[in-house]
Protein backbone atom coordinates (compact mmCIF):
# COMPACT_ATOMS: atom_id res chain seq x y z
CA UNK A 1 0.00 0.00 0.00
CA UNK A 2 1.85 3.77 -0.35
CA UNK A 3 0.56 6.52 1.58
CA UNK A 4 -0.04 9.49 -0.26
CA UNK A 5 2.26 12.53 -1.56
CA UNK A 6 2.45 15.83 -0.45
CA UNK A 7 3.49 18.64 -2.91
CA UNK A 8 5.00 21.05 -0.26
CA UNK A 9 7.32 24.53 -1.86
CA UNK A 10 9.98 26.70 -0.50
CA UNK A 11 8.40 29.95 -1.42
CA UNK A 12 5.34 30.38 -3.75
CA UNK A 13 5.29 30.28 -7.50
CA UNK A 14 7.20 27.22 -7.01
CA UNK A 15 5.76 24.76 -9.61
CA UNK A 16 3.78 23.06 -7.51
CA UNK A 17 0.84 22.68 -9.47
CA UNK A 18 3.38 22.06 -12.82
CA UNK A 19 4.65 19.04 -10.11
CA UNK A 20 1.90 17.51 -9.22
CA UNK A 21 0.10 17.62 -12.04
CA UNK A 22 3.37 16.01 -14.04
CA UNK A 23 3.66 13.51 -11.13
CA UNK A 24 -0.10 12.26 -11.50
CA UNK A 25 0.58 11.49 -15.35
CA UNK A 26 3.75 9.83 -14.64
CA UNK A 27 2.28 7.55 -11.91
CA UNK A 28 -0.18 6.48 -13.94
CA UNK A 29 2.19 5.46 -16.79
CA UNK A 30 3.51 3.53 -14.03
CA UNK A 31 -0.16 1.82 -13.88
CA UNK A 32 -0.87 3.30 -10.75
CA UNK A 33 -4.74 5.25 -10.21
CA UNK A 34 -3.27 8.46 -8.81
CA UNK A 35 -6.15 10.97 -8.08
CA UNK A 36 -5.24 15.06 -7.36
CA UNK A 37 -5.99 16.63 -3.33
CA UNK A 38 -5.77 20.19 -2.95
CA UNK A 39 -6.35 20.72 0.56
CA UNK A 40 -6.56 24.41 0.44
CA UNK A 41 -7.04 27.03 -2.33
CA UNK A 42 -6.30 30.35 -2.43
CA UNK A 43 -7.21 31.16 -6.07
CA UNK A 44 -11.21 31.91 -5.37
CA UNK A 45 -13.93 31.08 -8.28
CA UNK A 46 -17.90 30.66 -8.32
CA UNK A 47 -19.43 28.61 -9.96
CA UNK A 48 -23.15 28.39 -9.58
CA UNK A 49 -22.72 29.90 -6.05
CA UNK A 50 -20.46 27.18 -5.23
CA UNK A 51 -16.71 28.54 -4.02
CA UNK A 52 -13.87 27.25 -6.00
CA UNK A 53 -10.54 26.81 -6.56
CA UNK A 54 -9.20 27.66 -10.04
CA UNK A 55 -6.01 26.05 -10.00
CA UNK A 56 -8.21 23.06 -8.64
CA UNK A 57 -10.80 23.74 -11.40
CA UNK A 58 -8.19 23.66 -14.20
CA UNK A 59 -6.27 20.43 -12.75
CA UNK A 60 -9.52 18.78 -12.21
CA UNK A 61 -10.43 19.46 -15.96
CA UNK A 62 -7.08 18.37 -17.33
CA UNK A 63 -6.70 15.10 -15.38
CA UNK A 64 -9.90 14.35 -16.47
CA UNK A 65 -11.21 13.75 -12.74
CA UNK A 66 -14.73 12.61 -12.16
CA UNK A 67 -14.34 14.01 -8.44
CA UNK A 68 -16.23 16.76 -6.71
CA UNK A 69 -14.95 19.55 -7.21
CA UNK A 70 -15.22 20.68 -3.84
CA UNK A 71 -14.11 17.40 -2.46
CA UNK A 72 -10.60 18.23 -4.42
CA UNK A 73 -10.43 21.53 -2.96
CA UNK A 74 -12.39 21.67 0.19
CA UNK A 75 -11.47 24.76 1.58
CA UNK A 76 -10.78 27.90 -0.13
CA UNK A 77 -8.86 31.04 1.77
CA UNK A 78 -11.02 33.90 0.97
CA UNK A 79 -12.47 37.33 2.67
CA UNK A 80 -15.19 34.97 3.99
CA UNK A 81 -12.99 32.52 5.78
CA UNK A 82 -10.44 35.31 6.86
CA UNK A 83 -13.94 37.35 8.48
CA UNK A 84 -15.35 33.78 10.27
CA UNK A 85 -12.01 33.58 12.08
CA UNK A 86 -11.46 36.88 13.30
CA UNK A 87 -14.96 37.54 14.24
CA UNK A 88 -14.87 34.36 16.39
CA UNK A 89 -17.21 32.28 14.75
CA UNK A 90 -16.02 28.36 15.09
CA UNK A 91 -14.63 26.98 11.68
CA UNK A 92 -13.04 23.73 11.72
CA UNK A 93 -11.98 23.45 7.96
CA UNK A 94 -9.46 19.95 9.28
CA UNK A 95 -12.31 18.45 9.64
CA UNK A 96 -13.87 19.26 5.85
CA UNK A 97 -10.30 18.40 4.83
CA UNK A 98 -10.09 14.91 6.55
CA UNK A 99 -13.36 13.76 5.21
CA UNK A 100 -12.90 15.51 1.25
CA UNK A 101 -9.52 13.60 1.19
CA UNK A 102 -11.10 10.58 2.56
CA UNK A 103 -13.55 10.36 -0.69
CA UNK A 104 -10.66 10.94 -3.13
CA UNK A 105 -8.41 8.88 -1.76
CA UNK A 106 -10.83 5.66 -1.68
CA UNK A 107 -10.22 3.25 -4.66
CA UNK A 108 -7.30 4.70 -5.40
CA UNK A 109 -3.47 4.07 -5.55
CA UNK A 110 -1.93 6.88 -4.16
CA UNK A 111 -3.01 10.47 -4.25
CA UNK A 112 -1.02 13.70 -5.09
CA UNK A 113 -1.77 16.65 -3.06
CA UNK A 114 -0.36 19.99 -3.89
CA UNK A 115 -0.07 21.96 -0.95
CA UNK A 116 0.22 26.10 -0.25
CA UNK A 117 2.83 28.32 -1.35
CA UNK A 118 4.52 27.98 2.12
CA UNK A 119 4.66 25.47 4.79
CA UNK A 120 3.08 27.77 7.29
CA UNK A 121 0.46 28.90 5.13
CA UNK A 122 -3.62 28.25 6.53
CA UNK A 123 -2.26 28.00 9.94
CA UNK A 124 -4.62 30.56 11.09
CA UNK A 125 -7.60 28.42 9.89
CA UNK A 126 -5.40 25.38 11.30
CA UNK A 127 -4.64 23.97 7.82
CA UNK A 128 -1.12 24.90 7.05
CA UNK A 129 0.69 22.34 5.35
CA UNK A 130 2.37 21.16 8.21
CA UNK A 131 -0.80 20.09 10.46
CA UNK A 132 -2.01 19.03 7.48
CA UNK A 133 0.83 16.51 6.61
CA UNK A 134 0.48 15.47 10.24
CA UNK A 135 -2.88 14.86 10.20
CA UNK A 136 -3.58 12.96 7.17
CA UNK A 137 -0.29 10.92 7.65
CA UNK A 138 1.32 12.04 4.17
CA UNK A 139 4.78 11.40 2.88
CA UNK A 140 6.09 15.34 1.44
CA UNK A 141 7.92 15.92 -1.40
CA UNK A 142 9.52 19.54 -1.05
CA UNK A 143 9.39 21.48 -4.23
CA UNK A 144 12.80 23.73 -4.06
CA UNK A 145 12.90 26.39 -6.72
CA UNK A 146 16.80 27.34 -7.23
CA UNK A 147 17.11 30.66 -5.02
CA UNK A 148 21.46 30.12 -4.57
CA UNK A 149 22.62 29.07 -1.36
CA UNK A 150 19.87 30.27 0.72
CA UNK A 151 17.13 27.59 -0.64
CA UNK A 152 19.66 25.28 1.88
CA UNK A 153 18.55 26.80 4.73
CA UNK A 154 14.67 27.02 3.57
CA UNK A 155 14.84 23.29 3.01
CA UNK A 156 16.40 22.72 6.60
CA UNK A 157 13.87 24.58 8.07
CA UNK A 158 11.05 23.00 6.29
CA UNK A 159 12.80 19.30 7.27
CA UNK A 160 12.99 20.52 11.03
CA UNK A 161 9.27 21.43 10.54
CA UNK A 162 8.00 17.95 9.14
CA UNK A 163 9.86 15.87 10.71
CA UNK A 164 9.55 12.33 9.73
CA UNK A 165 6.78 13.33 6.97
CA UNK A 166 9.75 14.88 4.76
CA UNK A 167 10.71 12.41 2.19
CA UNK A 168 13.20 14.63 0.00
CA UNK A 169 13.26 17.39 -2.04
CA UNK A 170 12.96 18.10 -5.83
CA UNK A 171 14.86 20.81 -6.80
CA UNK A 172 12.69 23.07 -9.70
CA UNK A 173 13.47 25.73 -12.44
CA UNK A 174 17.34 25.40 -11.89
CA UNK A 175 19.33 27.43 -14.69
CA UNK A 176 21.39 25.02 -16.59
CA UNK A 177 24.37 26.40 -15.47
CA UNK A 178 24.18 25.84 -11.63
CA UNK A 179 22.43 22.26 -12.38
CA UNK A 180 26.17 20.37 -11.73
CA UNK A 181 26.16 22.45 -8.33
CA UNK A 182 22.70 21.64 -7.16
CA UNK A 183 23.45 17.77 -8.39
CA UNK A 184 26.64 17.79 -6.32
CA UNK A 185 27.68 19.81 -4.03
CA UNK A 186 23.68 20.95 -2.86
CA UNK A 187 22.84 16.96 -3.14
CA UNK A 188 25.85 15.96 -0.69
CA UNK A 189 25.17 18.79 2.00
CA UNK A 190 21.75 17.76 1.87
CA UNK A 191 22.37 13.68 2.23
CA UNK A 192 25.02 14.79 5.40
CA UNK A 193 21.38 16.20 6.90
CA UNK A 194 19.36 13.13 6.56
CA UNK A 195 17.69 15.47 3.36
CA UNK A 196 17.29 13.23 0.30
CA UNK A 197 17.19 14.09 -3.54
CA UNK A 198 15.44 13.05 -6.24
CA UNK A 199 16.80 15.14 -8.59
CA UNK A 200 16.47 18.39 -10.43
CA UNK A 201 14.48 19.93 -13.03
CA UNK A 202 16.08 22.47 -15.52
CA UNK A 203 14.94 26.20 -16.25
CA UNK A 204 12.51 25.89 -19.02
CA UNK A 205 11.49 28.98 -20.71
CA UNK A 206 8.37 27.19 -22.38
CA UNK A 207 7.25 26.32 -19.07
CA UNK A 208 6.88 29.63 -17.65
CA UNK A 209 5.80 31.28 -20.89
CA UNK A 210 2.64 33.30 -21.42
CA UNK A 211 0.15 33.26 -24.07
CA UNK A 212 -0.91 36.76 -25.78
CA UNK A 213 -4.34 36.10 -24.68
CA UNK A 214 -3.68 35.47 -20.93
CA UNK A 215 -1.86 38.88 -21.10
CA UNK A 216 -4.93 40.51 -22.61
CA UNK A 217 -6.78 39.27 -19.87
CA UNK A 218 -4.80 39.98 -17.21
CA UNK A 219 -3.76 43.55 -17.89
CA UNK A 220 -7.41 44.19 -19.32
CA UNK A 221 -6.17 45.48 -22.29
CA UNK A 222 -8.41 44.63 -25.97
CA UNK A 223 -6.45 43.32 -29.56
CA UNK A 224 -6.28 46.42 -31.91
CA UNK A 225 -4.75 43.88 -34.33
CA UNK A 226 -3.29 39.96 -34.33
CA UNK A 227 -6.38 38.71 -32.10
CA UNK A 228 -5.99 35.26 -33.64
CA UNK A 229 -2.39 35.36 -32.89
CA UNK A 230 -3.78 34.96 -28.93
CA UNK A 231 -2.40 31.54 -28.50
CA UNK A 232 1.50 32.32 -29.19
CA UNK A 233 3.20 32.28 -26.19
CA UNK A 234 5.64 35.04 -25.09
CA UNK A 235 8.42 33.53 -23.10
CA UNK A 236 9.74 37.08 -21.52
CA UNK A 237 8.89 40.88 -21.80
CA UNK A 238 11.13 43.97 -22.67
CA UNK A 239 10.03 47.89 -22.01
CA UNK A 240 10.27 50.34 -24.97
CA UNK A 241 12.00 53.15 -22.51
CA UNK A 242 15.06 53.91 -24.46
CA UNK A 243 16.07 55.94 -27.24
CA UNK A 244 14.96 55.60 -30.85
CA UNK A 245 18.44 54.99 -32.13
CA UNK A 246 19.13 52.02 -29.64
CA UNK A 247 15.96 50.54 -29.81
CA UNK A 248 16.55 48.12 -32.85
CA UNK A 249 19.49 47.22 -31.49
CA UNK A 250 18.44 46.31 -27.65
CA UNK A 251 15.25 44.35 -29.14
CA UNK A 252 17.19 41.87 -31.16
CA UNK A 253 18.85 40.65 -27.98
CA UNK A 254 15.89 38.73 -26.87
CA UNK A 255 13.57 36.38 -29.54
CA UNK A 256 10.10 35.25 -27.91
CA UNK A 257 9.38 38.83 -26.52
CA UNK A 258 6.24 40.98 -25.66
CA UNK A 259 7.64 44.63 -25.92
CA UNK A 260 5.45 46.96 -23.59
CA UNK A 261 5.90 51.11 -24.89
CA UNK A 262 4.01 54.12 -24.78
CA UNK A 263 1.78 54.04 -26.93
CA UNK A 264 2.49 57.57 -28.33
CA UNK A 265 6.15 55.96 -29.33
CA UNK A 266 5.39 54.86 -33.07
CA UNK A 267 9.40 54.91 -33.74
CA UNK A 268 10.08 52.20 -30.60
CA UNK A 269 6.76 50.27 -31.85
CA UNK A 270 8.69 50.10 -35.16
CA UNK A 271 11.98 48.88 -34.20
CA UNK A 272 9.82 46.27 -32.40
CA UNK A 273 8.21 45.07 -34.86
CA UNK A 274 11.55 44.31 -36.97
CA UNK A 275 13.02 42.15 -34.23
CA UNK A 276 11.67 38.76 -32.86
CA UNK A 277 8.57 39.97 -30.99
CA UNK A 278 5.46 38.26 -29.91
CA UNK A 279 3.22 41.04 -29.18
CA UNK A 280 3.55 44.87 -28.42
CA UNK A 281 1.76 46.23 -25.51
CA UNK A 282 1.30 50.00 -26.24
CA UNK A 283 0.17 52.05 -22.85
CA UNK A 284 -1.92 54.99 -22.43
CA UNK A 285 -4.76 53.58 -24.30
CA UNK A 286 -3.07 55.16 -27.52
CA UNK A 287 -4.25 53.82 -30.69
CA UNK A 288 -1.97 53.64 -33.11
CA UNK A 289 -1.27 55.06 -36.63
CA UNK A 290 -2.15 54.03 -39.77
CA UNK A 291 1.77 52.78 -40.67
CA UNK A 292 2.15 51.05 -37.23
CA UNK A 293 -1.04 48.94 -37.82
CA UNK A 294 0.18 47.95 -41.22
CA UNK A 295 3.56 47.04 -40.17
CA UNK A 296 2.21 44.84 -37.23
CA UNK A 297 -0.43 43.14 -40.13
CA UNK A 298 3.18 42.28 -42.24
CA UNK A 299 4.60 40.93 -39.51
CA UNK A 300 1.60 39.04 -38.23
CA UNK A 301 2.40 40.36 -34.74
CA UNK A 302 -0.68 41.38 -32.43
CA UNK A 303 -0.89 45.24 -30.90
CA UNK A 304 -2.30 45.07 -27.62
CA UNK A 305 -3.73 48.42 -25.92
CA UNK A 306 -3.86 48.99 -22.00
CA UNK A 307 -5.09 52.03 -20.29
CA UNK A 308 -2.31 51.80 -17.87
CA UNK A 309 0.64 53.15 -17.73
CA UNK A 310 4.29 51.86 -18.81
CA UNK A 311 5.45 51.13 -15.04
CA UNK A 312 1.50 49.73 -14.41
CA UNK A 313 1.65 47.40 -17.39
CA UNK A 314 5.32 46.29 -16.67
CA UNK A 315 4.46 45.42 -12.91
CA UNK A 316 1.48 43.34 -14.05
CA UNK A 317 4.03 41.23 -16.67
CA UNK A 318 6.59 40.28 -14.05
CA UNK A 319 3.49 38.71 -11.89
CA UNK A 320 2.15 37.11 -14.98
CA UNK A 321 6.06 35.86 -15.39
CA UNK A 322 6.69 35.01 -11.86
CA UNK A 323 5.10 31.70 -12.24
CA UNK A 324 5.02 28.64 -14.04
CA UNK A 325 1.80 28.19 -16.27
CA UNK A 326 0.53 24.55 -17.32
CA UNK A 327 -3.07 25.33 -19.41
CA UNK A 328 -1.32 24.71 -22.52
CA UNK A 329 -0.81 21.05 -23.87
CA UNK A 330 2.37 21.54 -25.80
CA UNK A 331 3.70 22.66 -21.40
CA UNK A 332 1.92 19.79 -20.52
CA UNK A 333 3.62 17.04 -22.55
CA UNK A 334 7.39 18.79 -21.72
CA UNK A 335 6.59 19.17 -18.12
CA UNK A 336 5.48 15.11 -18.43
CA UNK A 337 8.98 14.16 -20.27
CA UNK A 338 11.16 16.26 -17.81
CA UNK A 339 9.45 14.35 -14.56
CA UNK A 340 10.02 11.17 -16.37
CA UNK A 341 13.77 11.45 -17.53
CA UNK A 342 14.52 13.58 -14.50
CA UNK A 343 12.97 12.51 -11.13
CA UNK A 344 13.86 9.50 -9.67
CA UNK A 345 10.32 7.61 -9.18
CA UNK A 346 11.24 4.37 -8.91
CA UNK A 347 12.51 5.52 -5.66
CA UNK A 348 9.87 7.83 -5.14
CA UNK A 349 7.25 5.47 -5.18
CA UNK A 350 9.34 3.29 -3.00
CA UNK A 351 9.66 5.80 0.04
CA UNK A 352 5.60 6.10 0.08
CA UNK A 353 5.34 1.92 0.45
CA UNK A 354 3.90 1.71 3.69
Amino acid sequence: MLRSLYIASTQGSGGKTTIAVGLCMALRERGLDAGYFKPVGTLAAHADGVLLDEDAEFVAELLELEDDLTDICPVVLDEDALHDVLSGTEVDAMARVKTAYERIRAGRDVVVCEGLGEIWQGRFLRTSGAEVVAELDLGTLLVAKFAGARLLDDIIYVKDALKQHLLGVLFNMVPESRLSLVRDEYTRFLAKNDVESYGALVSSAMLSAVSVSEIVEALGGTFVTGERYGERLAETYMIGAMSSEHALRYFQLTPNKVVIVGGDRAEIVLAALDTPTVAVVLTGNYVPSPAVLERAEERGVPLVSVETDTVSAADGMRRLFGRLRVKERSKIELIARLIDESVDLDRLVSDLQV
